[in-house]
């Protein structure tokens, strides 16, 4: 028998995430729902975009410096690539326009973040030194994979230059690479993977690469979540970890807590309790709104 959330259920998680989420993600909240409009979510983005076009000011919670950076940046694109924003909206040439003047032309990666992290708050993970790179596996999945996808999104107001050389490392890393073994880097790789335009051989290996690496990970990792990396019937890996999404979307509505919302399962209290208070806040409307999504998307709401 599949497992639903109740009707009772989902509507005290829209509740948490309308009291107790960013006015961020009651707009997409409300977007998702078709009970809000696209405007609502650009108006509730724009309050993180920089004048250097790029995206700050702990858009991704666990980092909340001010400053630019390609972390935050892949989340603002992502943001507007599902609203379906216009390539000639403002915000879109702004980030784009980011990304161009912050490439790494030597390495053809964006490094995901700057020393300049250090000007607030943030994980521990995220603490800036000279070999970050190594840590991250080069940046070349996580977070180039996902910043590629967005070059071909807005295609026709990209650099061609800069598609041209982010294509060419991208290539290179696909041919390199025989399994994607970072949990980040695979969600990455899938933003990729699920953009359209991609050039048919470069799509084709890259979805190959994507299929097997994740099918070999551990289902129970937290990191990765059957209804992340697939959040909707249609997503590139509904197929491969169908035999998943029955389990994930049990677990799933079995986590959510009393008060509507789900839980964060990392903790970073012990570098700056006032700071991770205000974080886990903001994820906990993040998650929740996730969840809400998939398990709607899926067919996992009761009456819905």
């Amino acid at each position: 028998m599949t497992v639903t959330l109740s009707n009772t259920a989902f509507h005290k998680a829209c509740a948490f995430v309308e009291t107790e989420g960013r006015p961020l993600d009651v707009a997409l909240l409300h977007y998702d729902l078709e009970t809000g409009p696209t405007e609502a979510v650009l108006t509730a983005l724009a309050a993180y975009q920089n004048p250097d076009g790029g995206f700050g000011h702990g858009l991704e919670p666990d980092m909340a410096s001010p400053a630019s950076s390609a972390l935050a940046t892949s989340v603002g694109l992502r943001l507007l690539r599902r609203v379906e924003a216009d390539g000639d909206h403002a915000m879109v040439k702004a980030a784009l326009a980011w990304m161009e003047k912050t490439f790494d032309w030597d390495a053809g990666v964006w490094p995901i973040i700057t020393a300049a992290v250090d000007e607030a708050p943030h994980a521990p993970w995220w603490a800036w030194s000279a070999d970050l790179a190594e840590n991250w596996n080069g940046f070349r999945f996580n977070p180039s994979a996902e910043l590629l996808g967005y070059l071909y999104t807005w295609r026709a107001q990209a650099a061609p230059a800069l598609l041209q050389a982010a294509e060419a490392r991208m290539r290179r890393t696909v041919a390199e690479t025989e399994f994607i073994d970072g949990a980040y880097d695979v969600k990455c790789a899938v933003c990729l993977a699920e953009t359209p335009g991609l050039p048919e051989d470069l799509s084709t290996s890259l979805i190959d690469l994507v299929i097997g690496s994740s099918g070999a990970h551990d289902p129970n990792d937290d990191h990765f979540p059957a209804l992340e990396l697939a959040p909707t019937p249609n997503s590139l890996l509904a197929s491969p970890l169908a035999d998943r999404i029955d389990a994930a979307a049990e677990a799933l509505i079995t986590a959510q807590q009393d008060d509507g919302g789900w839980p964060v399962f990392w903790d970073w209290s012990f570098v700056d309790a006032a700071a991770w208070t205000k974080a886990k806040r903001d994820w906990r409307g993040w998650l929740t709104r996730d969840a809400i999504e998939a398990l709607k998307a899926w067919g996992r709401v009761e009456g819905a």
